[in-house]
């Protein structure tokens, strides 16, 4: 992972950036594609893909990897990896999660126990999915509203092992995190501090809302003062590779986009981090 470029700042792509990022795309250093929205791999958008790989590095970030599940979809990885290698993908990234039991579809990013066998099935789906897609591969702490009572661990302990059994790397969402630590009543820098901080690539941010005594994870505002004191603290603490902000509804002015973009680059300049 160490030999991964820095690309500094940049965009999660949703349809609706289109436009401003054909004519403004200043501040936007990279973009992160699902692969989903490129899905099936038409003419079409095998072109749309090829226009935004010429002007910016990309990098991938699917939904349905389901690594903690015990039945693999080898015709969905398939997929993924032709994808990747479409839009030659510096690395990729899925969720720490389930999103299928079996042949059944959840289409919910869905906990899971944190268990010594959910640990294996991880490990053994991530270190698949890594020879697989033939690029690095990083894993991101989600975002869960309830706990399972066959747990038999922490959140942390078992991203921990996870991560090292699978030798990944990990893409840190700070506001996942902040959502939790709200959420579950725990301190997020004691969190980070049991965290291999050296496995971090990869850096979400985002914005949530407050929805009946809940912290949402909703990816439809711009982030919050607890996710850029985070950011201000775990940026000298490893050795990202990029930065992005997610956002998926209510998106504001494009300038005012690029100014949270800007807010991330300046911290990581603080600590000797830019891009070229």
């Amino acid at each position: 992972m160490s030999t991964l470029p820095f690309l500094g700042v940049g965009l999660s792509y949703r349809w609706g950036l289109n436009a401003f990022l054909a004519r403004a795309p200043q501040g936007v250093d990279w973009l992160e594609i699902t692969p989903e929205h490129f899905l099936p791999l038409t003419d079409d958008a095998r072109a749309r893909l090829a226009v935004l790989a010429k002007r910016f590095p990309l990098v991938g970030h699917s939904l349905e990897l389901s690594v903690g599940s015990d039945a693999p979809e080898p015709a969905y990885r398939a997929a993924v990896r032709e994808v990747a290698d479409a839009g030659g993908f510096t690395w990729h990234g899925d969720h720490l999660c389930f999103t299928h039991a079996r042949a059944m579809p959840i289409r919910a990013l869905t906990p899971l126990p944190f268990t010594d066998e959910a640990v294996e099935a991880a490990v053994r789906n991530i270190r698949e999915i890594q020879d697989m897609l033939g690029r690095p591969f990083v894993l991101e702490n989600i975002a869960y509203y309830f706990g399972n009572p066959l747990s038999r661990m922490d959140e942390a302990e078992f991203l921990c092992r996870v991560l090292e059994g699978a030798d990944c790397g990990l893409l840190l969402d700070l506001h996942n995190l902040h959502t939790n630590a709200v959420n579950h009543h725990f301190d997020p820098y004691r969190f980070l501090a049991r965290l291999p901080l050296e496995r971090v690539v990869q850096i979400h941010l985002a914005g949530g809302a407050s929805v009946e005594g809940l912290w949402l994870d909703t990816h439809s505002n711009c982030s919050p003062d607890e996710v850029w004191a985070l950011l201000e603290h775990v940026a000298p603490r490893c050795p990202v590779r990029g930065v992005n902000f997610e956002m998926d509804s209510n998106f504001p002015p494009f300038p005012r986009l690029v100014a949270e973009l800007d807010h991330a680059r300046g911290i990581l300049r603080r600590h000797g981090l830019k891009a070229g």
